[in-house]
């Protein structure tokens, strides 16, 4: 946390905190559940996305991220997954059974895709980012498609229940920023 905080006058309207320049009430920005509102959770998971860079340096390939600061009670999820065009794949997640494929769940972090050695023989990478409650699931997550011949780049928000619409952001993502492979 970086500190800021408004108290309001009225303690039933809640704090106004602010996380990496994303303001967060901690009482008009959470339902019922406890769970990040769909439009305050869409601010957090783009600025993650904004963070996440694919980067090649001395003909190496890496994945470099700074996740956001959030509240207290919630977690980053974030999935990265690269497909190679022969049909196999390589899952980068704080979760798995590969140390070579794990990354960090906050923080931040670069880690070398040692498995990538020739960015011609990768088909596409896909990427879900949620932001999670620790008592219950999200409300949605960014999925995030990149084709390696920009023949298929999407950026959407994908609700978690099917009376939200899905919204895309494929329009206005950059995609060039995120990935320089």
């Amino acid at each position: 946390m970086n500190g800021n905080v408004i108290p309001s006058a009225d303690p039933a309207e809640g704090t106004v905190k602010y996380y990496d320049g994303i303001a967060f009430n901690d009482v008009t920005d959470v339902d019922p559940y406890g769970r990040i509102k769909i439009e305050k959770s869409k601010e957090f998971l783009l600025k993650l996305a904004d963070q996440l860079r694919f980067v090649k340096e001395g003909g190496k390939y890496y994945i470099e991220c700074t996740y956001p600061e959030i509240p207290e009670g919630y977690e980053w999820g974030l999935g990265i997954t690269v497909f190679s065009k022969d049909g196999t794949y390589i899952t980068y997640s704080p979760v798995g059974r590969n140390p070579k494929w794990l990354i960090p769940a906050e923080g931040a972090f670069r880690k070398e895709a040692t498995d990538v050695t020739n960015i011609k023989d990768v088909d596409f990478i896909t990427i879900l980012i949620s932001l999670d409650h620790l008592k219950t699931e999200s409300l949605g997550k960014l999925n995030i498609v990149y084709s390696m011949d920009k023949s298929d780049m999407r950026a959407k928000f994908i609700p978690e229940s099917g009376t939200i619409p899905i919204e895309n952001y494929s329009s206005t993502f950059d995609f060039a920023k995120m990935f320089q492979w």
